[in-house]
Protein backbone atom coordinates (compact mmCIF):
# COMPACT_ATOMS: atom_id res chain seq x y z
CA UNK A 1 0.00 0.00 0.00
CA UNK A 2 2.62 2.47 0.56
CA UNK A 3 3.74 2.25 -3.03
CA UNK A 4 -0.16 3.34 -4.04
CA UNK A 5 0.33 5.90 -1.20
CA UNK A 6 3.14 7.41 -3.46
CA UNK A 7 1.19 7.43 -6.51
CA UNK A 8 -1.71 9.50 -4.22
CA UNK A 9 0.85 12.13 -3.10
CA UNK A 10 1.66 12.60 -6.48
CA UNK A 11 -1.78 12.85 -8.16
CA UNK A 12 -2.75 15.23 -5.30
CA UNK A 13 0.89 17.44 -4.98
CA UNK A 14 0.55 18.06 -9.39
CA UNK A 15 -3.60 17.97 -9.67
CA UNK A 16 -4.95 17.99 -6.33
CA UNK A 17 -7.28 15.02 -6.84
CA UNK A 18 -8.15 13.58 -3.65
CA UNK A 19 -8.41 9.74 -4.36
CA UNK A 20 -9.73 8.07 -0.86
CA UNK A 21 -12.19 5.72 -0.62
CA UNK A 22 -13.60 4.01 -3.57
CA UNK A 23 -11.51 6.38 -5.88
CA UNK A 24 -8.73 4.19 -4.64
CA UNK A 25 -10.13 1.39 -6.95
CA UNK A 26 -9.53 3.74 -10.02
CA UNK A 27 -6.33 4.56 -9.02
CA UNK A 28 -5.20 0.82 -8.44
CA UNK A 29 -7.02 0.37 -12.24
CA UNK A 30 -4.81 3.82 -13.26
CA UNK A 31 -1.59 1.84 -11.74
CA UNK A 32 -2.22 -1.44 -13.51
CA UNK A 33 -3.28 -0.10 -16.66
CA UNK A 34 0.19 2.01 -16.89
CA UNK A 35 2.14 -1.31 -16.04
CA UNK A 36 0.68 -2.90 -19.05
CA UNK A 37 0.98 -0.09 -21.34
CA UNK A 38 4.69 0.50 -20.37
CA UNK A 39 6.17 -3.26 -19.19
CA UNK A 40 6.99 -2.20 -15.70
CA UNK A 41 6.22 -3.88 -13.18
CA UNK A 42 7.92 -2.17 -10.28
CA UNK A 43 5.94 -0.07 -9.08
CA UNK A 44 9.12 2.34 -7.93
CA UNK A 45 10.60 2.17 -11.52
CA UNK A 46 6.73 3.21 -12.51
CA UNK A 47 6.29 5.96 -10.41
CA UNK A 48 9.79 7.51 -10.97
CA UNK A 49 9.00 7.64 -15.09
CA UNK A 50 5.70 8.53 -14.42
CA UNK A 51 6.89 11.56 -12.72
CA UNK A 52 9.18 12.34 -15.35
CA UNK A 53 7.10 12.32 -18.02
CA UNK A 54 4.60 14.33 -19.00
CA UNK A 55 2.92 12.31 -21.51
CA UNK A 56 2.62 9.34 -19.72
CA UNK A 57 1.43 11.36 -16.51
CA UNK A 58 -1.33 12.58 -18.79
CA UNK A 59 -2.70 9.34 -19.61
CA UNK A 60 -2.67 8.21 -16.14
CA UNK A 61 -4.94 11.18 -14.87
CA UNK A 62 -7.53 10.15 -17.59
CA UNK A 63 -7.89 7.01 -15.54
CA UNK A 64 -8.50 8.92 -12.40
CA UNK A 65 -11.40 11.49 -12.78
CA UNK A 66 -15.32 10.15 -13.41
CA UNK A 67 -15.84 12.38 -16.50
CA UNK A 68 -19.91 11.93 -16.04
CA UNK A 69 -21.82 14.91 -17.84
CA UNK A 70 -24.70 15.94 -19.76
CA UNK A 71 -26.52 18.73 -21.96
CA UNK A 72 -28.77 21.52 -19.89
CA UNK A 73 -27.19 20.61 -16.38
CA UNK A 74 -28.62 22.64 -13.66
CA UNK A 75 -30.70 24.50 -16.26
CA UNK A 76 -31.73 27.10 -14.21
CA UNK A 77 -28.41 28.51 -13.54
CA UNK A 78 -27.82 28.53 -17.25
CA UNK A 79 -31.14 29.60 -17.96
CA UNK A 80 -30.34 32.97 -15.17
CA UNK A 81 -26.80 33.02 -17.02
CA UNK A 82 -28.02 33.36 -20.39
CA UNK A 83 -31.76 35.24 -20.29
CA UNK A 84 -30.82 37.66 -17.24
CA UNK A 85 -27.16 38.35 -15.79
CA UNK A 86 -25.64 38.07 -20.06
CA UNK A 87 -27.93 40.78 -21.27
CA UNK A 88 -27.79 42.98 -18.27
CA UNK A 89 -23.56 42.80 -18.41
CA UNK A 90 -23.83 43.93 -22.20
CA UNK A 91 -25.88 46.94 -21.10
CA UNK A 92 -23.37 47.90 -19.44
CA UNK A 93 -19.97 46.77 -20.89
CA UNK A 94 -18.04 45.89 -24.35
CA UNK A 95 -18.60 42.75 -26.34
CA UNK A 96 -17.18 40.12 -26.57
CA UNK A 97 -17.90 39.15 -23.02
CA UNK A 98 -15.85 35.81 -22.19
CA UNK A 99 -17.04 32.51 -20.63
CA UNK A 100 -15.37 30.01 -19.19
CA UNK A 101 -15.97 26.13 -18.06
CA UNK A 102 -13.33 25.10 -16.00
CA UNK A 103 -13.43 21.33 -15.36
CA UNK A 104 -15.03 21.43 -18.76
CA UNK A 105 -14.73 17.63 -19.34
CA UNK A 106 -16.37 16.31 -22.63
CA UNK A 107 -17.49 19.21 -23.58
CA UNK A 108 -20.94 19.34 -22.66
CA UNK A 109 -21.22 22.30 -20.66
CA UNK A 110 -19.48 24.94 -22.81
CA UNK A 111 -21.82 23.12 -25.69
CA UNK A 112 -25.24 23.80 -23.71
CA UNK A 113 -24.05 27.49 -22.83
CA UNK A 114 -23.25 27.98 -26.81
CA UNK A 115 -26.81 26.50 -27.99
CA UNK A 116 -28.90 28.49 -25.51
CA UNK A 117 -26.66 31.52 -26.22
CA UNK A 118 -27.72 30.99 -29.72
CA UNK A 119 -31.19 30.59 -29.19
CA UNK A 120 -31.36 33.91 -27.19
CA UNK A 121 -29.27 36.20 -29.79
CA UNK A 122 -29.22 34.25 -33.13
CA UNK A 123 -25.47 34.44 -35.07
CA UNK A 124 -25.28 37.73 -33.16
CA UNK A 125 -24.31 35.54 -30.50
CA UNK A 126 -20.57 34.94 -31.85
CA UNK A 127 -19.69 38.46 -31.99
CA UNK A 128 -20.94 38.82 -28.84
CA UNK A 129 -19.35 35.94 -26.35
CA UNK A 130 -16.07 34.05 -26.24
CA UNK A 131 -16.72 30.28 -25.22
CA UNK A 132 -13.38 28.18 -23.63
CA UNK A 133 -13.32 25.08 -22.20
CA UNK A 134 -10.62 23.95 -19.72
CA UNK A 135 -9.73 20.86 -17.94
CA UNK A 136 -6.87 18.63 -17.20
CA UNK A 137 -7.35 15.67 -19.11
CA UNK A 138 -5.69 15.69 -22.83
CA UNK A 139 -7.64 12.66 -23.40
CA UNK A 140 -11.33 13.99 -22.73
CA UNK A 141 -10.23 17.15 -24.38
CA UNK A 142 -9.67 15.65 -27.72
CA UNK A 143 -12.95 14.12 -27.37
CA UNK A 144 -14.76 17.46 -26.34
CA UNK A 145 -13.09 19.15 -29.38
CA UNK A 146 -14.53 15.82 -31.82
CA UNK A 147 -18.16 17.23 -30.17
CA UNK A 148 -19.52 13.47 -30.75
CA UNK A 149 -22.30 12.17 -27.93
CA UNK A 150 -25.06 9.47 -27.64
CA UNK A 151 -26.97 8.39 -24.70
CA UNK A 152 -26.91 9.24 -21.13
CA UNK A 153 -25.54 13.02 -22.19
CA UNK A 154 -28.60 13.81 -24.07
CA UNK A 155 -31.05 13.04 -21.36
CA UNK A 156 -31.83 16.40 -20.05
CA UNK A 157 -31.96 18.58 -23.50
CA UNK A 158 -35.23 18.94 -25.07
CA UNK A 159 -35.70 17.02 -28.76
CA UNK A 160 -36.13 19.84 -30.60
CA UNK A 161 -32.61 21.41 -28.97
CA UNK A 162 -30.93 18.13 -30.35
CA UNK A 163 -32.72 17.89 -33.67
CA UNK A 164 -31.58 21.41 -34.30
CA UNK A 165 -28.12 21.54 -33.10
CA UNK A 166 -27.16 17.81 -33.52
CA UNK A 167 -26.85 14.85 -36.55
CA UNK A 168 -26.60 11.84 -36.83
CA UNK A 169 -22.95 10.36 -37.04
CA UNK A 170 -21.71 6.82 -37.07
CA UNK A 171 -24.95 5.49 -34.77
CA UNK A 172 -24.28 8.55 -32.91
CA UNK A 173 -24.97 12.40 -32.72
CA UNK A 174 -22.34 15.17 -34.08
CA UNK A 175 -22.92 19.05 -32.86
CA UNK A 176 -22.99 21.31 -35.99
CA UNK A 177 -19.75 22.13 -37.31
CA UNK A 178 -20.50 25.99 -36.67
CA UNK A 179 -20.88 25.53 -32.87
CA UNK A 180 -18.50 23.27 -32.36
CA UNK A 181 -15.41 25.96 -34.05
CA UNK A 182 -17.05 28.09 -31.65
CA UNK A 183 -15.92 26.84 -28.75
CA UNK A 184 -12.27 26.35 -27.77
CA UNK A 185 -10.82 24.00 -25.30
CA UNK A 186 -7.32 24.15 -23.73
CA UNK A 187 -5.64 22.01 -21.51
CA UNK A 188 -6.11 23.30 -17.63
CA UNK A 189 -4.35 22.93 -14.10
CA UNK A 190 -7.09 24.14 -11.47
CA UNK A 191 -4.02 24.13 -8.94
CA UNK A 192 -2.05 26.65 -11.06
CA UNK A 193 -4.06 29.35 -13.60
CA UNK A 194 -0.38 30.97 -14.63
CA UNK A 195 0.25 27.06 -16.42
CA UNK A 196 -1.32 26.37 -19.74
CA UNK A 197 -2.99 29.59 -19.30
CA UNK A 198 -6.80 29.92 -20.90
CA UNK A 199 -6.73 33.42 -20.91
CA UNK A 200 -8.48 35.88 -19.37
CA UNK A 201 -9.94 37.44 -17.53
CA UNK A 202 -13.73 35.70 -18.00
CA UNK A 203 -16.76 37.68 -17.49
CA UNK A 204 -17.90 34.27 -16.53
CA UNK A 205 -16.47 31.24 -14.92
CA UNK A 206 -18.46 28.08 -14.57
CA UNK A 207 -16.77 25.38 -12.02
CA UNK A 208 -19.42 23.46 -11.74
CA UNK A 209 -19.57 20.01 -10.46
CA UNK A 210 -16.27 19.49 -10.07
CA UNK A 211 -15.28 20.65 -6.65
CA UNK A 212 -16.12 16.93 -5.35
CA UNK A 213 -12.78 15.75 -6.40
CA UNK A 214 -10.81 18.09 -3.97
CA UNK A 215 -11.03 18.79 -0.07
CA UNK A 216 -11.77 21.76 1.29
CA UNK A 217 -8.15 23.34 1.59
CA UNK A 218 -7.36 22.50 -2.55
CA UNK A 219 -11.01 24.27 -2.96
CA UNK A 220 -9.64 27.28 -1.33
CA UNK A 221 -5.98 27.41 -3.37
CA UNK A 222 -8.48 27.09 -6.87
CA UNK A 223 -10.75 29.81 -5.47
CA UNK A 224 -7.90 31.63 -5.30
CA UNK A 225 -6.25 31.00 -8.62
CA UNK A 226 -9.80 31.03 -10.25
CA UNK A 227 -9.90 34.78 -8.46
CA UNK A 228 -6.55 36.10 -10.88
CA UNK A 229 -8.93 34.50 -14.21
CA UNK A 230 -12.15 36.66 -12.92
CA UNK A 231 -12.46 40.03 -13.80
CA UNK A 232 -13.16 42.68 -11.67
CA UNK A 233 -16.76 42.21 -12.07
CA UNK A 234 -17.12 38.76 -13.07
CA UNK A 235 -18.88 35.57 -11.81
CA UNK A 236 -18.41 32.35 -10.55
CA UNK A 237 -21.07 29.38 -10.85
CA UNK A 238 -20.96 26.87 -8.91
CA UNK A 239 -22.76 23.81 -9.12
CA UNK A 240 -26.04 23.75 -6.62
CA UNK A 241 -25.28 20.88 -4.44
CA UNK A 242 -21.52 22.35 -3.99
CA UNK A 243 -22.52 26.41 -3.59
CA UNK A 244 -22.20 26.53 0.15
CA UNK A 245 -19.20 24.30 0.49
CA UNK A 246 -17.51 26.79 -1.88
CA UNK A 247 -18.05 29.47 0.56
CA UNK A 248 -14.12 29.76 1.54
CA UNK A 249 -13.99 33.31 2.06
CA UNK A 250 -12.67 34.08 -1.22
CA UNK A 251 -14.93 35.17 -2.88
CA UNK A 252 -18.60 36.90 -2.01
CA UNK A 253 -21.45 34.76 -1.98
CA UNK A 254 -24.36 36.49 -3.75
CA UNK A 255 -28.11 35.57 -4.83
CA UNK A 256 -29.84 36.91 -7.72
CA UNK A 257 -33.65 35.45 -8.42
CA UNK A 258 -32.95 32.51 -6.61
CA UNK A 259 -29.68 31.50 -8.34
CA UNK A 260 -26.48 31.96 -6.31
CA UNK A 261 -22.92 32.71 -7.48
CA UNK A 262 -19.84 33.88 -6.10
CA UNK A 263 -17.98 37.67 -6.77
CA UNK A 264 -15.04 39.40 -6.09
CA UNK A 265 -15.58 41.23 -2.88
CA UNK A 266 -17.04 44.44 -2.12
CA UNK A 267 -18.15 44.67 -6.22
CA UNK A 268 -20.97 46.38 -7.52
CA UNK A 269 -23.78 43.16 -9.05
CA UNK A 270 -24.89 43.82 -12.50
CA UNK A 271 -28.00 42.88 -11.57
CA UNK A 272 -30.14 43.25 -8.70
CA UNK A 273 -28.30 41.00 -5.83
CA UNK A 274 -27.95 40.27 -2.04
CA UNK A 275 -25.27 39.49 -0.43
CA UNK A 276 -25.48 36.63 1.95
CA UNK A 277 -23.86 35.19 5.08
CA UNK A 278 -23.24 30.58 5.47
CA UNK A 279 -26.43 30.36 7.51
CA UNK A 280 -25.82 29.94 11.31
CA UNK A 281 -27.68 26.74 11.31
CA UNK A 282 -25.31 25.10 9.05
CA UNK A 283 -21.71 25.92 11.23
CA UNK A 284 -21.79 22.24 12.09
CA UNK A 285 -22.62 20.27 8.88
CA UNK A 286 -21.31 22.33 5.91
CA UNK A 287 -22.04 21.41 2.65
CA UNK A 288 -17.43 21.87 2.55
CA UNK A 289 -17.52 19.05 5.12
CA UNK A 290 -19.70 16.91 3.01
CA UNK A 291 -18.12 16.81 -0.30
CA UNK A 292 -14.15 16.51 0.70
CA UNK A 293 -14.13 12.73 -0.64
CA UNK A 294 -17.21 12.35 -2.73
CA UNK A 295 -17.45 11.34 -5.52
CA UNK A 296 -20.65 12.76 -7.65
CA UNK A 297 -21.00 15.87 -9.96
CA UNK A 298 -24.21 17.32 -8.26
CA UNK A 299 -24.76 15.68 -4.47
CA UNK A 300 -22.51 15.94 -1.70
CA UNK A 301 -23.27 12.71 0.57
CA UNK A 302 -20.80 11.22 3.75
CA UNK A 303 -20.35 7.65 5.58
CA UNK A 304 -20.91 8.72 9.24
CA UNK A 305 -18.26 7.31 11.11
CA UNK A 306 -18.45 4.26 12.82
CA UNK A 307 -21.37 2.33 11.40
CA UNK A 308 -18.66 0.36 9.04
CA UNK A 309 -19.54 -3.45 9.82
CA UNK A 310 -16.99 -5.51 11.40
CA UNK A 311 -14.31 -7.40 9.12
CA UNK A 312 -14.27 -10.70 8.64
CA UNK A 313 -11.25 -11.02 10.97
CA UNK A 314 -12.82 -9.56 13.77
CA UNK A 315 -15.77 -11.59 13.00
CA UNK A 316 -13.94 -14.53 13.35
CA UNK A 317 -12.38 -13.58 16.68
CA UNK A 318 -16.26 -12.62 17.70
CA UNK A 319 -17.33 -15.73 16.58
CA UNK A 320 -14.49 -17.55 18.64
CA UNK A 321 -15.28 -15.73 21.92
CA UNK A 322 -18.63 -16.94 21.50
CA UNK A 323 -17.91 -20.58 21.26
CA UNK A 324 -15.78 -20.00 24.38
CA UNK A 325 -18.68 -18.73 26.22
CA UNK A 326 -20.58 -21.31 25.17
CA UNK A 327 -18.61 -24.19 26.89
CA UNK A 328 -19.20 -21.81 30.40
CA UNK A 329 -22.60 -21.26 29.62
CA UNK A 330 -26.15 -23.05 29.84
CA UNK A 331 -27.75 -23.66 26.62
CA UNK A 332 -30.54 -21.09 26.69
CA UNK A 333 -27.80 -18.60 27.33
CA UNK A 334 -25.14 -19.51 24.67
CA UNK A 335 -28.66 -20.06 22.03
CA UNK A 336 -29.30 -15.57 23.27
CA UNK A 337 -25.55 -14.76 22.34
CA UNK A 338 -26.07 -16.14 19.08
CA UNK A 339 -29.17 -14.40 18.08
CA UNK A 340 -28.07 -11.25 19.27
CA UNK A 341 -25.03 -11.94 17.55
CA UNK A 342 -26.64 -12.75 14.10
CA UNK A 343 -28.75 -9.92 14.94
CA UNK A 344 -25.69 -7.45 14.89
CA UNK A 345 -24.17 -9.24 11.90
CA UNK A 346 -27.40 -8.83 10.07
CA UNK A 347 -27.67 -4.77 11.21
CA UNK A 348 -23.73 -4.57 9.72
CA UNK A 349 -24.63 -5.96 6.55
CA UNK A 350 -27.70 -3.40 5.95
CA UNK A 351 -25.25 -0.70 7.16
CA UNK A 352 -22.49 -1.70 5.11
CA UNK A 353 -24.99 -1.99 1.96
CA UNK A 354 -25.91 1.47 2.29
CA UNK A 355 -22.35 2.88 2.48
CA UNK A 356 -21.92 0.94 -0.86
CA UNK A 357 -25.09 2.25 -2.44
CA UNK A 358 -24.51 5.93 -1.65
CA UNK A 359 -20.80 5.75 -2.65
CA UNK A 360 -21.97 3.91 -5.67
CA UNK A 361 -24.42 6.99 -6.13
CA UNK A 362 -21.66 9.20 -5.74
CA UNK A 363 -19.87 7.71 -7.92
CA UNK A 364 -22.74 7.63 -10.87
CA UNK A 365 -22.76 4.21 -11.04
CA UNK A 366 -26.46 4.71 -10.96
CA UNK A 367 -27.69 1.22 -12.21
CA UNK A 368 -25.68 -0.51 -9.77
CA UNK A 369 -26.79 1.81 -6.38
CA UNK A 370 -30.24 1.06 -8.34
CA UNK A 371 -29.69 -2.90 -7.61
CA UNK A 372 -28.23 -2.58 -4.29
CA UNK A 373 -31.17 -0.72 -2.93
CA UNK A 374 -33.47 -2.80 -4.61
CA UNK A 375 -32.52 -5.82 -3.31
CA UNK A 376 -31.90 -3.91 0.30
CA UNK A 377 -35.07 -2.93 0.22
CA UNK A 378 -36.73 -6.23 -0.14
CA UNK A 379 -34.68 -6.90 3.24
CA UNK A 380 -35.96 -3.50 4.62
CA UNK A 381 -39.11 -2.13 2.87
CA UNK A 382 -39.06 1.16 5.11
CA UNK A 383 -35.52 1.96 5.66
CA UNK A 384 -35.74 5.54 5.30
CA UNK A 385 -31.77 5.91 4.43
CA UNK A 386 -32.57 3.37 1.51
CA UNK A 387 -35.69 5.30 0.29
CA UNK A 388 -34.14 8.74 -0.03
CA UNK A 389 -31.01 7.13 -1.54
CA UNK A 390 -33.35 5.38 -3.95
CA UNK A 391 -35.36 8.79 -4.58
CA UNK A 392 -31.90 10.33 -5.95
CA UNK A 393 -30.82 7.77 -7.72
CA UNK A 394 -34.34 7.64 -9.55
CA UNK A 395 -34.02 11.62 -10.34
CA UNK A 396 -30.29 11.19 -11.80
CA UNK A 397 -31.72 7.74 -13.91
CA UNK A 398 -34.06 10.51 -15.36
CA UNK A 399 -36.77 8.73 -13.71
CA UNK A 400 -39.21 11.37 -11.83
CA UNK A 401 -42.00 9.48 -11.17
CA UNK A 402 -40.34 6.85 -9.66
CA UNK A 403 -38.15 9.20 -7.49
CA UNK A 404 -41.79 10.95 -6.34
CA UNK A 405 -42.78 7.50 -5.12
CA UNK A 406 -39.95 6.95 -3.17
CA UNK A 407 -39.54 10.51 -1.23
CA UNK A 408 -43.34 9.80 -0.40
CA UNK A 409 -42.62 5.99 1.20
CA UNK A 410 -40.10 8.10 3.41
CA UNK A 411 -42.58 10.43 4.30
CA UNK A 412 -44.80 7.56 4.89
CA UNK A 413 -42.80 6.11 7.11
CA UNK A 414 -40.72 9.42 8.98
CA UNK A 415 -43.14 12.72 8.82
CA UNK A 416 -40.34 14.66 9.54
CA UNK A 417 -37.99 13.54 7.00
CA UNK A 418 -37.34 17.10 5.63
CA UNK A 419 -34.99 15.50 2.38
CA UNK A 420 -38.10 13.84 0.89
CA UNK A 421 -40.18 17.22 1.57
CA UNK A 422 -37.25 19.04 -0.08
CA UNK A 423 -36.63 16.82 -3.02
CA UNK A 424 -40.04 16.42 -3.81
CA UNK A 425 -40.75 20.02 -3.91
CA UNK A 426 -37.22 19.94 -6.39
CA UNK A 427 -38.93 17.62 -8.76
CA UNK A 428 -41.79 20.48 -9.39
CA UNK A 429 -39.10 23.73 -9.46
CA UNK A 430 -36.80 21.52 -11.81
CA UNK A 431 -39.29 20.95 -13.90
CA UNK A 432 -39.34 16.81 -13.64
CA UNK A 433 -42.66 16.43 -12.90
CA UNK A 434 -45.14 19.22 -14.45
CA UNK A 435 -45.19 22.00 -11.92
CA UNK A 436 -47.67 22.19 -9.09
CA UNK A 437 -47.14 25.50 -6.90
CA UNK A 438 -49.02 24.48 -4.12
CA UNK A 439 -47.33 21.10 -4.13
CA UNK A 440 -44.25 22.84 -4.20
CA UNK A 441 -45.09 24.98 -1.64
CA UNK A 442 -46.54 22.80 0.84
CA UNK A 443 -43.29 20.68 0.58
CA UNK A 444 -40.98 23.65 1.30
CA UNK A 445 -43.05 24.91 3.77
CA UNK A 446 -42.84 21.46 5.81
CA UNK A 447 -39.08 21.58 5.19
CA UNK A 448 -38.53 25.16 6.55
CA UNK A 449 -41.41 24.36 9.52
CA UNK A 450 -39.61 21.00 10.35
CA UNK A 451 -35.70 22.26 10.37
CA UNK A 452 -36.90 25.61 12.47
CA UNK A 453 -38.34 23.34 15.45
CA UNK A 454 -35.38 20.93 15.22
CA UNK A 455 -32.43 22.96 13.26
CA UNK A 456 -30.18 20.32 13.27
CA UNK A 457 -32.46 16.94 12.71
CA UNK A 458 -31.05 14.40 10.60
CA UNK A 459 -34.36 13.74 9.04
CA UNK A 460 -34.86 10.48 10.54
CA UNK A 461 -31.60 9.14 8.47
CA UNK A 462 -30.05 6.92 10.31
CA UNK A 463 -27.14 5.78 8.56
CA UNK A 464 -26.65 8.18 5.71
CA UNK A 465 -26.12 11.63 6.27
CA UNK A 466 -28.58 14.25 5.11
CA UNK A 467 -28.46 15.16 1.03
CA UNK A 468 -27.62 18.55 1.98
CA UNK A 469 -26.80 19.91 5.36
CA UNK A 470 -29.78 20.86 7.54
CA UNK A 471 -29.22 24.57 7.55
CA UNK A 472 -28.43 25.05 3.65
CA UNK A 473 -32.03 22.70 3.05
CA UNK A 474 -33.35 25.76 5.20
CA UNK A 475 -31.69 28.44 3.30
CA UNK A 476 -32.77 27.20 0.66
CA UNK A 477 -36.23 26.16 1.20
CA UNK A 478 -37.43 29.94 2.63
CA UNK A 479 -36.05 31.51 -0.30
CA UNK A 480 -37.46 28.78 -2.90
CA UNK A 481 -40.90 29.50 -0.73
CA UNK A 482 -41.02 33.34 -1.60
CA UNK A 483 -40.37 32.27 -5.10
CA UNK A 484 -43.38 29.82 -5.30
CA UNK A 485 -45.82 32.59 -2.76
CA UNK A 486 -44.64 35.37 -5.73
CA UNK A 487 -46.05 32.70 -8.32
CA UNK A 488 -49.11 32.10 -6.85
CA UNK A 489 -49.55 35.93 -6.27
CA UNK A 490 -49.14 36.80 -9.86
CA UNK A 491 -51.44 33.66 -10.70
CA UNK A 492 -53.92 34.89 -8.77
CA UNK A 493 -53.85 38.58 -10.25
CA UNK A 494 -54.02 37.27 -13.40
CA UNK A 495 -57.21 35.10 -12.79
CA UNK A 496 -58.96 38.32 -11.12
CA UNK A 497 -58.10 40.29 -14.14
CA UNK A 498 -59.88 37.83 -16.78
Amino acid sequence: MSAFASFKALVHQRCGLHLEGLAEARLFRAVASLQTSTGLTDNTQLLKKLTSDPALFDQFVSHLTVNETYFCREPDALNWLVSTYLPERLATEEPPLSIFSAGCSSGEEPYSVAMMLFERFGERAKTLFTLTGGDLDHQILAKARQAVYSGMAFRALSPAFKERYFSPYQGRYKLHESLRQWVTFRPFNLLNANEDSPGGPFDVILFRNVSIYFDQQTRRHIHQQLSQLLAPNGILLCGVTETFGNDLGVFELTEARGVFYFRHAEQPGAVPTASLQPPLLSVDNRAGDNIDNGESATIALTSSAGLAPATPTEQAAKNTELENTGLESSDSENKNLENKELEKTATNSITHQLHTAHQLLNQNAFDDAATLLEELLKQQPWSIDALVLSGLVARWQQQPQQAYDYFKRAIYVAPDCWPAHFYLAELYRQGELTDEPLQRKQRYAAVVRLLTTAPTSDGGLETITPPLPPGDARFLAERYLNTVDITLATASTTQGVG
